[in-house]
């Protein structure tokens, strides 16, 4: 089902929004992903997007929790009304997206899964797929993102997800990559209207172009993972958010930073 939010942007033909990712918030405060504080790493996140003066919405691309539960996602909802914004939110393997549902529907957060704003549309999937960290678009899924595809003619429009569609060349993140990106992509390619694809998961920055289409992954607001390794390992560089304008003329510009 299409949950439409029509959104309100300082701008009246673009729209600029902060994607944060993989989260993994723990419902104890001190506890550790990989030597790192994820909580505290989010809150120094959250310090230098309200520093932004220009962004309309943040998106969450999934991997909220490290083990999701209902305490996780009430302290998540309560770090979020620290964002100045509104905040909308998909699902990650480790997430629980009934959970998400009932939680995250509150306050500034929302799960919501088709915005509309200036000459934009913005459509979140859910590629969750429970006992495994690989993810997958159910029929259901592909058939609600061609119906927001149909409603989204003489928009254009950037797709979000978790899990990435595409190799990132790197063998142990792509085991756990979207298990039929063909089919995602045989619905986008029916439809000359997507500008972008944006994506979680691989906590690293990976850019690519296919057919005119920009595809985007980011890094995480807290540890990242080597690029391009045979095994899993983690990389030296620092919490990170991802900031894009999303044109009136459907131009995507963006920038990854670094804490």
């Amino acid at each position: 089902m299409l949950q439409h939010i029509e959104l309100r942007c300082q701008h009246p033909e673009e729209i600029n929004l902060v994607q944060l990712t993989d989260t993994h918030i723990s419902a104890e405060a001190g506890e550790l992903l990989a030597g790192v504080n994820t909580t505290g790493t989010l809150l120094e996140v959250i310090d230098a997007v309200n520093r932004h003066e220009d962004l309309d919405l943040a998106l969450l691309t999934g991997d909220l929790a490290s083990d999701p539960s209902v305490e996780v996602y009430e302290k998540l909802a309560g770090i979020m009304r620290r964002l100045e914004l509104p905040v909308y939110c998909l699902a990650g393997n480790h997430d629980d997206p009934e959970l998400m549902e009932r939680l995250l529907n509150s306050g500034n957060t929302s799960t919501a899964n088709f915005l509309t704003g200036g000459t934009w549309s913005i459509i979140l999937l859910n590629t969750h797929k429970p006992g495994t960290d690989g993810g997958c678009l159910s029929a259901a899924e592909l058939s609600r993102l061609d119906a927001a595809l149909e409603r989204s003619r003489g928009r254009h429009v950037l797709v979000c997800l978790h899990h990435h569609p595409v190799s990132i060349r790197s063998p142990w993140m792509d085991s756990m990559a979207l298990e039929n990106g063909e089919e995602l992509f045989q619905v986008l390619d029916q439809h000359n209207n997507v500008r972008g694809i944006l994506w979680g998961h691989i906590h690293q920055e990976f850019s690519m172009t296919r057919n005119g289409v920009l595809l985007l992954g980011s890094p995480s607001t807290c540890v990242q993972f080597l690029p391009r390794a045979e095994r899993a390992g983690t990389d030296d560089k620092p919490p990170a958010y991802r900031t894009l304008n999303l044109a009136a003329d459907g131009a995507i510009r963006t920038q990854v930073h670094w804490l």
